[in-house]
């Protein structure tokens, strides 16, 4: 990368004059009305379950978001521009600074793999992979321009490593050209990403309409020698205590696309701690690494332990690294059940006055019973965010398990599925995030 720069000194004032034209982009009116459809389409779509309980959902709100406001460093957008490809991808990662720095430090690995079927192209662009993730650039082609609704589905790799996989559909409009997105392999407990990723992927309007379709398949290259050693692992085994909470960072380990940290919490915490709302890293300038917003943003290792994702600051190399945080959200333990009775359209036991219910009805598609809550909250923290507060998971009165497919959610309302069964009234559900919190300051020196 050094000797990219040095033979290319003379056309910074170019690149800077293309920032500058980039800047003066005009948003198109339409795109308000585009991200409003997104937003009221995607909250009704299917939410797609990864093994990790903390994988975060790409939104088609997110990337419309991204593609009306692409801001670039200029040293990635020569880079990429010699790439076939990939100089419309940079979009996609332009919230995560430690995937800029991986491809400014020459960290993208081209793939240029195209299959055709029906109309539709997929194209794999290229790769950014270390070794915990590889994140894979797509493109889907509209070849003969048909009015269809299209994106990625049924994601998964043909060989079973232990992972987990998060990707998101770009849009749901009928008319479209082309579009791009990304599909993160997250790799767990030791499992090597592979010298060849056998990719597999089904493409179509939802799930249903691709059943009885076959997969396409990639055979993707991976080049490890690329990242072999890439790491660097930090001993913290620092306790601190929020408002009574016990909480234990462990270790730290930085990889070139992001930064590992263990957390465990006390088991005779009186609280349950969901999330944390800003923790961050921070270097000795000042300058933060948030944690993972488009991808995953952490995995559970048992009920008290986890590991929780930030930016990768691995080509920073700065001297040192300071952790800090303000708020968790958590609840107490004894309030993390609710019992429903959808058949007298009853909130039986709630938290407290914020969660109540508003309604039961009927899907005319399947059948299954919607319970329709609504989550009164005005903390600004909340402003712009989507609770997804129910686990899937959920028993009867008889003890018995069993298991929602769908949830959805529409500002203050949030809708949980019931898929048509026998049940013994009332419903258990069982809490996994709520908006109420526990404060203080954390700052721990971490290198």
């Amino acid at each position: 990368m050094n000797e990219f720069r040095d033979s290319n000194e003379q056309d910074w004032p170019q690149l800077e004059a293309m920032k500058e034209q980039i800047n003066q982009i005009v948003v198109p009116s339409t795109v308000e009305e585009r991200i409003r459809n997104g937003m009221r389409v995607g909250r009704q779509r299917r939410r797609r379950r990864t093994v990790t309980r903390f994988a975060s959902y790409t939104a088609c709100l997110l990337l419309l978001i991204m593609v009306a406001s692409v801001r670039f460093s200029p040293v990635v957008a020569a880079y990429v521009g010699d790439l076939p490809g990939l100089r419309s991808l940079v979009e996609l990662i332009n919230d995560d600074k430690g995937l800029e720095l991986a491809i400014e430090n020459d960290f993208m690995q081209p793939v240029g793999l195209s299959e055709e079927h029906d109309g539709i192209k997929v194209t794999v662009d290229g790769v950014l992979a270390d070794e915990s993730r590889v994140i894979v650039f797509y493109t889907l082609t509209n070849m003969d321009g048909r009015k269809r609704v299209v994106n990625l589905q049924k994601v998964d790799l043909a060989t079973k490593e232990q992972m987990s996989i998060s990707h998101g559909s770009s849009d749901f409009s009928e008319e479209w050209v082309s579009k791009q997105g990304t599909v993160d392999f997250n790799f767990h407990n030791g499992a090597e990403v592979p010298d060849i990723l056998r990719l597999e992927l089904k493409v179509g309007k939802d799930e249903k309409a691709v059943a009885g379709l076959p997969f396409w398949q990639f055979a993707i290259p991976i080049d490890k020698a690329k990242f072999e050693g890439l790491k660097e692992t930090y001993a913290i085994n620092k306790t601190v205590t929020v408002e009574g909470q016990r909480i234990t960072f462990g270790t730290m380990t930085v990889y070139p696309t992001r930064i590992g940290l263990e957390v465990a919490y006390d088991p005779a915490n009186t609280k349950k701690l969901f999330y944390f709302d800003d923790i961050r890293i921070e270097d000795e300038h000042g300058e933060t690494f948030g944690t993972i917003n488009n991808g995953v943003s952490g995995s559970t290792i048992d009920e008290n332990r986890q590991i929780l994702y930030f930016q990768s600051n691995y080509f920073r190399k700065p001297d040192r690294l300071y952790l800090r945080a303000n708020s968790i959200r958590a609840l107490d333990k004894n309030k993390l059940e609710i019992q429903v009775d959808p058949d007298q359209k009853k909130l039986l036991s709630s938290p407290d006055g914020h969660l109540t219910l508003i309604d039961v009805g009927t899907s005319k598609e399947d059948g299954q019973r919607i319970l329709v809550f609504k989550l009164t909250n005005d903390n600004p923290l909340d402003e712009h965010r989507q609770y997804n507060i129910l686990d899937m998971r959920f028993k009867d009165a008889s003890g018995k398990s069993f298991e929602s497919g769908m949830t959805g959610s529409s500002g203050d309302e949030f809708q949980y599925f019931i898929k048509k069964a026998k049940y013994q009234s009332p419903l258990t559900l069982t809490i996994v995030d709520y908006p109420t919190r526990i404060e203080g300051d954390i700052k721990l020196r971490m290198k």
